[in-house]
């Protein structure tokens, strides 16, 4: 949004160390700060050094490092509700922006847009990937004989096990629509041990054998992947996020997490779209949110044990699943990757 109000103004991140690589492709970065977690100190790098400086999730270190930063304004998020020994949040900045409640995530970023005196027009989420990187994932396509457009990505894991869907229905899912619409099923999870162990272990029970990609690609290569499918089927998890960015038709399967702000955002959604505000499945465009409201009332707490399955995600069925699915591939055209 800054850099289409100011197309001369150069922008530079300030991310934990391991996601430089992932912001380095985008044009529209000059560069990328990484910290390094009991590493050399970050702060003489951005001291007083820029005019405007924003913090998007309104944590200790990210206003910090605002406050630190931004000689003209000093922009980011902060809770309606600071107890009293959070409140010099608001001292230190120029440009204080409560947090909105019950709206879309992504939207926060709008909100911060307008504090700094733009007028943004959209809102809008991409990503970025290299030659290099089209390059290695069309070797993995042709490896695998997969034609273009002639595959779907499932993404069935999370870092917290409370997202998850069973394996099973991952499955039977995966089997039902690769034979109906005659796609090749791409798995795709983390490098860890337990990730490629399960979605090995699951594979052998697959009536379609899908292609496993757990690891072997980074975070631009796996959104170049699937800006390359035809569908992509995943958990409440940043991967899920990720490929909304890409456009493709998307089903994502939500537990006990609020979808009124933390569902994937369709590109093409008006500025003032907003998700609904109950609990429950909807969708948005080439979009559709699976969620059974009801259990999720029952169940979603912000305490609750992340590490063990919950009812919220046993309640998706596989029909659900596959019905969503078959709905977008009739509705939605075949998509050109950008």
């Amino acid at each position: 949004m800054v850099k289409t109000a100011h197309p001369a103004c150069e922008v530079d991140y300030l991310v934990p160390a391991g996601m430089g690589d992932f912001l380095r492709c985008d044009p529209r970065v000059r560069g990328v700060i990484e910290h390094v977690r009991r590493g050399r100190s970050y702060l003489p790098r951005i001291l007083m050094r820029y005019d405007w400086s924003f913090s998007i999730n309104g944590s200790d270190r990210g206003i910090i490092s605002v406050a630190a930063s931004g000689v003209r304004r000093r922009i980011a998020q902060v809770d309606p509700d600071l107890p009293l020994g959070k409140r010099w949040k608001r001292l230190v900045l120029t440009h204080p922006v409560e947090m909105p409640g019950g709206k879309p995530v992504i939207k926060w970023c709008v909100h911060l847009a307008r504090a700094a005196g733009l007028a943004p027009t959209r809102c809008r989420a991409s990503v970025h990937w290299s030659a290099s990187h089209a390059d290695r994932v069309q070797a993995l396509l042709r490896g695998a004989g997969i034609a273009d457009g002639g595959c779907f990505v499932f993404h069935p894991f999370s870092r917290y096990p409370y997202k998850e869907w069973n394996l099973d229905r991952v499955v039977e899912a995966s089997d039902r629509i690769a034979r109906a619409h005659g796609l090749r099923p791409l798995w795709t999870g983390s490098a860890s041990d337990r990730d490629r162990a399960m979605l090995t272990e699951a594979a052998s029970r697959a009536a379609v054998t899908p292609v496993i990609c757990a690891g072997t690609l980074n975070l631009n290569e796996l959104a170049c992947l699937i800006a390359q499918c035809r569908l992509f089927l995943g958990v409440d998890t940043a991967i899920t996020h990720l490929a909304a960015t890409t456009d493709v038709p998307l089903v994502a399967l939500f537990g006990p997490t609020p979808t009124c702000g933390w569902s994937p955002w369709n590109n093409h959604s008006p500025l003032d779209h907003d998700f609904p505000a109950e609990p429950g499945s909807f969708r948005n465009g080439h979009i559709s949110v699976l969620q059974d409201g009801e259990v999720f009332r029952r169940e979603h707490r912000w305490t609750m044990d992340m590490q063990r399955p919950t009812d919220a995600m046993a309640a998706i069925t596989v029909d659900q699943v596959v019905t969503e699915a078959d709905h977008l591939l009739r509705t939605t055209s075949v998509h050109s990757a950008p």
